[in-house]
């Protein structure tokens, strides 16, 4: 008996652990998605108000500096994925926030481009739909982790024909991408749902695995943005035939 209440013991630790780890993933997730809305809104209100961020972009350096920004988030993902297990914890959150902030400077144009109710109602959908498949990550009996390289594959072609798009107006404006798109992170945000289960039980104590709590939080964190948007593409491209 006394054997069976140190298992139980042992397992009860255990979920605890587990239960506390993801906390912090999702936290740190609501942090970041913070920091883009509050940058959004700040930068929104001062295109609207004529303010310094309206007064940037308008200029003739604006082209540059919003070029300039879409860099440093390239920069900011290679480095983040490079230094995950070199760099400390504080950098690696520093570069999510970075990451975030930027982010809500180029989602400052989203109420213009679609208006304020449409943005609303998609990230309503948006938070719904990720918050079901994560909870079918988490709780799905089947490894998809074995789907790893499919998944690394489609994401990677559908990159390729999201670029391509860029110079095809046809492929640009066609609804279907919006709903590849759309079905593609839904599935990614299972799987990494899967993959923070797998982080906290292979990784061991110290630095690596609170950086791993964040790099997790940031995959989960780019998951919801695309989801966003391919649900605001969508929404925005049935009003538009309507």
């Amino acid at each position: 008996m006394s054997e069976f209440n140190s298992q139980s013991q042992v397992y009860a630790n255990d979920q605890a652990g587990l239960k506390a780890y993801v906390t912090k993933v999702f936290v740190n997730m609501a942090l970041a998605l913070g920091v883009t809305a509050a940058v959004a809104l700040a930068v929104y209100y001062s295109l609207a108000t004529g303010g310094a961020a309206y007064q940037i972009l308008a200029s003739d350096a604006g082209s540059f500096v919003f070029l300039g920004l879409i860099i440093v988030e390239f920069v900011v993902v290679i480095a983040f994925s490079a230094g995950i297990t070199k760099f400390s914890t504080t950098t690696v959150k520093i570069l999510m926030f970075v990451y975030a902030a930027i982010t809500g400077i180029t989602f400052a144009f989203l109420p213009i481009s679609y208006g304020a109710g449409a943005v609303v109602e998609a990230f309503f959908f948006a938070t719904v739909l990720f918050a079901c498949m994560a909870i079918i990550g988490n709780y799905t009996k089947v490894d998809l982790t074995k789907f790893s390289g499919m998944f690394r594959g489609a994401l990677l072609a559908f990159v390729i024909v999201t670029v391509v798009s860029l110079f095809i107006p046809a492929l640009r404006n066609n609804i279907w991408i919006g709903y590849i798109g759309l079905a593609l992170f839904l599935g990614l945000t299972a799987w990494d749902m899967q993959k923070i289960k797998a982080y906290y039980y292979q990784l061991g104590e110290g630095t690596i695995k609170e950086n791993f709590a964040i790099y997790s939080a940031f995959q989960m964190y780019l998951d919801f943005i695309n989801i966003f948007l391919y649900v605001l593409r969508i929404l925005g491209g049935s009003r538009s035939r309507d």
